[in-house]
Parts: structure tokens; sequence; C-alpha cells
């Protein structure tokens, strides 16, 4: 079960993706959803008030701008980075006691329940009830 309390913050300049993104997010119960087209839009919502508790960030809007490794503190508490092949290795750019994944290639269902169980307690621990009760 999905925490419901969970803010989440999409960002990409397509937007057919943005929906995909929001649509897979709906499927695992998450759905206090923003998006953003740009980075700078995402680090302005993301300034605004509280941070946000994931960031779903395309790789390739990273990757178009010449960074500081913590860029993201304050927008979000952890992030997921698909597309991220053409970022620099060991590119972190959350504080450490955030969880930072950057994935290689596009976004699929089975790396955002993965990730989602890694920052959402409520989450893990329904995929462990689940996983004990399987023979």
């Amino acid at each position: 079960m999905a925490s419901k309390a969970l803010r989440i913050l999409i960002a990409d300049s397509r937007h057919h993706q943005l929906l995909l993104v929001e649509r897979l997010l709906n499927q695992l119960g998450y759905h206090r959803i923003a998006t953003a087209s740009s980075l700078e839009e995402a680090q302005i919502l993301g300034r605004c008030g509280h941070p946000f508790d994931v960031l779903i960030i395309n790789g390739p809007l990273i990757a178009s701008r010449s960074l500081d490794r913590m860029f993201l503190a304050g927008v979000c508490l952890n992030g997921l980075i698909y597309q991220g092949q053409f970022l620099p290795e060991q590119f972190v750019p959350l504080p450490p006691e955030g969880t930072c994944i950057c994935l290689p290639g596009s976004l699929e269902l089975p790396d955002l329940r993965a990730f989602m169980g890694r920052v959402d307690p409520q989450a893990a621990r329904h995929i462990e009830r689940r996983l004990a009760l399987q023979p």
C-alpha cells in the first residue's frame, strides 16, 4: 500500500513522458503528483514550501547543464533519474541522507516499484508482507 502523504515531482520536457510516469505512479497507488517541464520549473516548485519527498527526472534535463553536485538539495529528499547514461559517473545531486538512483535507460514499472519500495516505508512493508505470504 502506497503512502498517501508522499509528495512526488516529475520533471521531463516531453509531455507524453510526464503523463506516462504519472500513470505508472497511479498504478502503484501514488496520487500527490506535480509535474515540471524544465529543470528551472522543478527547482522553483521544489523550493516553494517543503521539499518534495521524491523527484523523478529525465537525465537529459540535468546533462544539458553544468551543475554543482548538490543542485537538488532543498528541492527533494529522494531522486530517481532515468535515461541518465550521459551523466558523469558517481553523480549524486542530493545530500547523503537521501536516496538517489540513476537508471541508464527509460523508466519501467519494475524499476519504479523497486525505487518507491526503498523511499516509501509504507510501500516497503506492503511488499515484504506480500513476499512473506508467497510459498
